[in-house]
C-alpha cells in the first residue's frame, strides 16, 4: 500500500506478484500453517530475491522434506 500511495505502482505490483509466488509454492508462515511452516525472515528472504530475480527453479521434493529448495 505505501508504494501505490508513493505512484510506484509497477514496484508494488511485483511485490503482491512475490508474494503470490511464496503462497501458491507453499511458503507461508505459522499462522497459515501450524504445521509446515517458515519463518517470517524466509518468507521475506524469498519475497526480496524474488523481486530481485533471484528465484531459481524450486525442486518441490525439498520443499515436502523441508531441505534446500534451489537443489
Amino acid at each position: 500500500m505505501l508504494l501505490n500511495h508513493l505512484s510506484l505502482n509497477e514496484e508494488a505490483s511485483l511485490v503482491k506478484e512475490a508474494v503470490q509466488w511464496t503462497l501458491s509454492n507453499g511458503f507461508v508462515t505459522k499462522d497459515i500453517d501450524p504445521v509446515n511452516f517458515y519463518f517470517t525472515t524466509t518468507i521475506g528472504e524469498l519475497v526480496s530475491d524474488y523481486v530481485g530475480g533471484k528465484i531459481p527453479d524450486i525442486n518441490r521434493a525439498n520443499i515436502a522434506l523441508r531441505k534446500s529448495t534451489i537443489i
